[in-house]
């Protein structure tokens, strides 16, 4: 017992001494002024190249408002925000210099046009840095709301707030980052990667998904993100290089898009993606993403909405694999699910995205449209192994039998176009609760649908499908039976129905 006594007091002792030892540098000492007018970038930017070139360790962001353009963190460097300190991003698009990344070989997924990114502006960026992060109580705020960059829809010369490309071992920790410009939270290409204890806000402009991932080893937990586009999106935008090895955990994310999303760049692809313990809600603002659809389509159409809770896609050639979703709960999404292959890009050997091997179980949703969820592969390339279990789903909208009759007979489907429920098969499908296309191998197991009665679509609909087994589906409590009022199989091996 005293040997580990002992043992603990002498690690105590290290830990402290190591506290003490770490080098700290404060930017006021180098000049920086919390204001909010001056222009600080110089200032930081010699704080942070001190720190880098005496090894390593904290540059001190003290209580201020500190107004800059673009900083440049380096290996071994962590910018350590204390409470009430913000780094607010310049309104001038001449701080944020073009930044070349163009030897990372990043594709495109914004203006999707098959090219390797040449530059990126952000607020603060990283770029092949190890041992590197944002920690503290304080803020990283953009300039999202300034006039200047309120340029539209998927338009290029918009800062991000954060942007780490090529980087090993990256933390960010407890900080605030609002407001951005485009993307809120931007991570490429890099390994190690921890977030834990984020809050991220954007709803000042188009294109602020919350937070991006396109690494290997993550770990994301106790995050909470607001924002106007996708709220946490995973991206694969190398060739040879996959995002994978991931999990999530505990998060409360909010989005005017898609809440929790694998793609749409997916070139390598996507595997070992666990998530867990989730919250996906509408955010709190809508100030852009107003979808223009009627009250035959969504329920509540003025009120903002997540456009899909859960969204899977293999879509650039890659291979997607090994995906689970657990313990979710989400409301106020135009649909829950969306999984789909497509051809928007091939890979080199000129075949299309390969998926197998998805879980989600343990999902209450709450949706807001006649838009059911989706299961899509292609016919040259079917989504296999697919396993929902214990799905709660309620739907406060009906197809009546009238409005049935402006339905299309042929749903066809868009293959190479941007891929996304509204977009890909249109909003008026063949069923109310799940569609499902050119799937090889899919389990539902209890699942629960509530709907309208006066619903006059099936609850599914299955198309070129293979070893579909359902068992203990309930539909307005009752369980389903195989008539073509409740099920439709068209071009598909039988469906098993277990009660």
């Amino acid at each position: 017992m005293d040997f580990f006594k002992k043992a603990g007091l002498s690690l105590g002792v290290a830990l402290l001494a190591l506290a003490c030892c770490a080098q700290t540098y404060n930017i006021t000492t180098f000049g920086a002024k919390g204001d909010g007018k001056t222009l600080n970038t110089r200032a930081i930017q010699a704080t942070i190249d001190r720190c880098f070139n005496q090894g390593g360790g904290e540059v001190i962001v003290p209580a201020g408002n500190y107004y800059t353009g673009t900083l440049f963190l380096k290996s071994r460097v962590y910018l350590h925000l204390m409470p009430g300190a913000v780094i607010q991003g310049s309104n001038n698009p001449l701080d944020y210099p073009d930044h070349n990344i163009l030897a990372a070989k990043k594709f495109g997924t914004i203006t999707h046009n098959g090219l390797f990114v040449e530059t990126m502006k952000a607020l603060i960026i990283a770029d092949q840095a190890e041992q590197v992060g944002i920690i503290g109580k304080g803020t990283v705020r953009g300039a999202g709301d300034a006039a200047v960059y309120q340029l539209g829809i998927n338009k290029d010369g918009k800062p991000k707030n954060l942007f780490f490309i090529r980087c090993t071992d990256v933390l960010l920790r407890d900080v605030h980052v609002l407001n951005a410009a485009q993307i809120t939270i931007s991570i490429s290409g890099c390994k190690k990667v921890n977030i834990d204890g984020i809050f991220v806000q954007s709803l000042s402009n188009w294109n602020c998904d919350g937070v991006d991932v396109d690494a290997q080893d993550v770990t994301i937990s106790n995050c909470i993100i607001d924002s106007e586009d996708d709220a946490l999106c995973f991206k694969s935008e190398y060739l040879n290089q996959f995002c994978e090895n991931i999990t999530v955990t505990n998060c409360v994310v909010s989005s005017l898009c898609n809440g929790i999303k694998l793609g749409t760049g997916s070139r390598s692809g996507f595997r070992n993606v666990t998530v867990n313990n989730c919250v996906i809600k509408k955010a709190s603002f809508n100030g852009y993403r107003h979808w223009k659809m009627p009250p035959s389509i969504v329920h509540l159409p003025d009120t903002q909405s997540v456009n899909t809770g859960i969204v899977i896609l293999g879509v650039d050639g890659g291979l997607v694999e090994n995906i689970s979703f657990s313990n979710i709960v989400m409301t106020d999404v135009l649909s829950p699910i969306f999984i789909r292959v497509g051809k928007r890009f091939l890979n080199p050997e000129q075949k299309p995205s390969v998926m197998r091997h998805i879980s989600i179980q343990n999902v209450r949703a709450e949706c807001r449209s006649i838009i059911p969820l989706i299961i899509a592969g292609l016919e040259e390339s079917p989504i296999e192994q697919v396993q929902l279990s214990n799905l709660q789903i309620s739907i406060p909208i009906a197809v009546s039998a009238d409005s049935l009759k402006t339905f299309p007979t042929t749903i066809s489907e868009n293959v190479k176009g941007y891929p996304e429920n509204r977009l890909t098969f249109g909003t008026k499908l063949p069923s109310s609760a799940f569609y499902v296309r050119h799937v090889r191998g899919l389990i539902m197991r209890d699942v629960s649908v509530h709907y309208p009665t006066n619903e006059a679509r099936p609850a599914l609909h299955f198309d070129d499908t293979k070893a579909i087994k359902l068992k203990n589906i309930l539909l307005n409590g009752h369980h389903l039976e195989l008539q073509p009022a409740l099920l439709v199989q068209k071009n598909s091996d039988a469906v098993e129905v277990i009660h």
